[in-house]
């Protein structure tokens, strides 16, 4: 606001002016413009928000896949694909453990996200192709494939890390794990829903942490 020479401003008619611009932030709130809570998904149910690996585990990196499994074959590289739908609750929660085997074996594992939704199930795919070894019915689907193109793992359903960790170095050809492994949760995620679980965990762990001397 610009007054002009010798006026004084109005500390009252400021007041009421910012009044005025909360009372209508309420009222585009109320009305459906602002976030509402009922129309956000979460992690536990089977509602579409967006896509898992980046509501969920923070990671972008993963979708789309990088290398196709032709390619990661003839690179001698295995292949570990899930198969998932972006509104399947257990999808969503294997979403972070898939990231954290990526963080773990990028290197030596070649990862495939793999939306279901995209995958026309009449049609016959080669064994080359990653969408051959969906079996066209239930998400998630895990199926670990050497780098001949033999499926040593095919699983129907959500799996932890330690499950999916054991065949994984097995293939690899290491020594199982005589320790269980610390695992790390993304800082932050850009989903409301995500807000909920993982960055709602971290934000309440600097909430109760005692303040520094």
């Amino acid at each position: 606001m610009i007054f002009g020479v010798g006026t004084r401003p109005s500390w009252r008619r400021i007041g009421q002016r910012c009044i005025s611009v909360l009372i209508l932030v309420f009222l585009l709130c109320g009305f459906g413009m602002g976030p509402s809570q009922d129309a956000i998904a979460g992690i536990n149910d089977d509602e579409f928000d967006g896509n898992i690996f980046i509501l969920y585990a923070s990671n972008a990196a993963l979708v789309p896949p990088k290398v196709n499994l032709a390619t990661a074959m003839k690179k001698e590289m295995p292949t570990l694909i899930m198969f998932y739908s972006d509104d399947s609750q257990e999808c969503k929660q294997n979403a972070l453990v898939l990231t954290q085997l990526q963080s773990e074996y990028r290197r030596q594992l070649n990862f495939m996200p793999m939306m279901v939704d995209a995958i026309n199930t009449r049609r016959s795919y080669d064994p080359t192709d990653a969408r051959y070894y969906y079996n066209g019915q239930f998400v998630p689907q895990f199926v670990l494939v050497d780098a001949t193109g033999q499926a040593v793992l095919n699983h129907n359903g959500k799996m932890s890390f330690e499950e999916l960790d054991e065949p994984v170095r097995d293939l690899l050809g290491l020594e199982p794990r005589t320790e269980p492994l610390v695992l790390d949760r993304p800082l932050f995620s850009p989903s409301p829903s995500a807000d909920q679980t993982f960055f709602g965990e971290a934000l309440r762990g600097l909430q109760e942490a005692p303040p520094e001397p």
